[in-house]
């Protein structure tokens, strides 16, 4: 991407928003073509290298077991997700050039946190998006769901794409916010660099119609609306993956129908781990509870007596002190309707 230039007539007439690298092209310095990517799985490097010159993949991305292996708990490595409005709304601009989109903000924190209950570490996902003021309800969403939660807490980033040029992870969340027109991803250099982001998985939230159509974008759009346009989840898979790459999950995919859905997910989800972290902790307690040695006099009777001080004394405590908050999922969805 080329630097923002604020000064209308330096970006007009002094040419300031070419880099210093496209200047020595264009004057003829001599440069070597990298014609091999070595960051992602050949099929998100298919995203984006039909803007390069016969670009290939280096051999490691063939062989190396993160590279062979499938998202767990997802059917698909990359896929579109269609956001429709949420409460009658899609886009918003509460000031000018201030563009955030709540439906899809809450479905990047469902996803993510769907991901951290599946024992994805969080340093390994990050949360990219194409307008700041997106990026700021993204963090309060997080913020306010599960930031403060020791089971779930933050993704590496959450920052715009712009701000995330040069950087990688391994899974990425992408809201592209506009649902009225396309906007500054039109311009093809920042698609480029949002799709290129991830090397292992990429999820992206957007109104499908919008973008699709789109002349600009048809290369990499065309093979993102190849697959199916809800979100198709390997329910009973947990991180690390196990799953070959080229296989499909064991048991039939679930769709999620749309945002509240995914957050009603979360919470079963959620609502089951604890309950088993509690059922364990208890039955710890009771194997750490000492009896008397067998064959005493007057064992049996101590024994019983035991059982029936354990069962009025030992009250079992939750796992943690955060899990008795209210959890994440479907609660939170009913939030946002009443605030919005």
């Amino acid at each position: 991407l080329p630097p923002v230039i604020k000064n209308m007539a330096f970006q007009k007439f002094s040419n300031m928003e070419q880099s210093l690298f496209t200047r020595f092209v264009r004057l003829g310095v001599p440069t070597v073509d990298l014609d091999a990517q070595g960051r992602a799985r050949p099929s998100l490097c298919n995203l984006y290298n039909w803007r390069y010159k016969k670009l290939g993949n280096l051999q490691h991305v063939h062989s190396w077991p993160e590279y062979c292996t499938a998202n767990a708990g997802f059917c698909f490595d990359f896929q579109l997700i269609n956001v429709e409005d949420f409460n009658g709304v899609g886009e918003s601009e509460p000031n000018p050039y201030f563009y955030q989109n709540l439906g899809e903000a809450e479905y990047t924190a469902a996803i993510f946190m769907y991901m951290r209950l599946l024992g994805y570490p969080a340093e390994r996902i990050a949360i990219l998006t194409t307008y700041n003021g997106q990026k700021h309800l993204i963090r309060d969403v997080i913020r306010k769901r599960c930031g403060e939660n020791p089971m779930i807490g933050w993704p590496s980033k959450i920052t715009t794409v712009d701000r995330y040029q040069g950087q990688q992870n391994d899974y990425i969340i992408l809201s592209l916010v506009r649902t009225k027109t396309i906007g500054h991803l039109r311009d093809v250099r920042r698609l480029i660099v949002a799709m290129s982001r991830a090397r292992l998985g990429l999820y992206v939230l957007a109104r499908a119609n919008l973008f699709r159509n789109c002349f600009e974008l048809t290369p990499a759009f065309d093979q993102l609306t190849s697959r199916p346009l809800k979100l198709l989840l390997a329910m009973r898979e947990r991180y690390p993956p196990t799953r070959p790459y080229n296989q499909g999950p064991a048991f039939e995919p679930f769709a999620v129908e749309d945002m509240p859905h995914m957050h009603r997910i979360v919470y079963d989800m959620y609502q089951e781990i604890v309950a088993e972290m509690n059922a364990q902790q208890q039955y710890q307690q009771q194997q750490s509870i000492p009896r008397p040695p067998q064959g005493e006099v007057g064992s049996s009777e101590a024994a019983e007596e035991m059982d029936q001080s354990t069962e009025q004394d030992i009250s079992v405590q939750p796992a943690d002190t955060e899990m008795t908050q209210d959890p994440p999922g479907s609660p939170i969805v009913n939030e946002v309707e009443e605030e919005t």
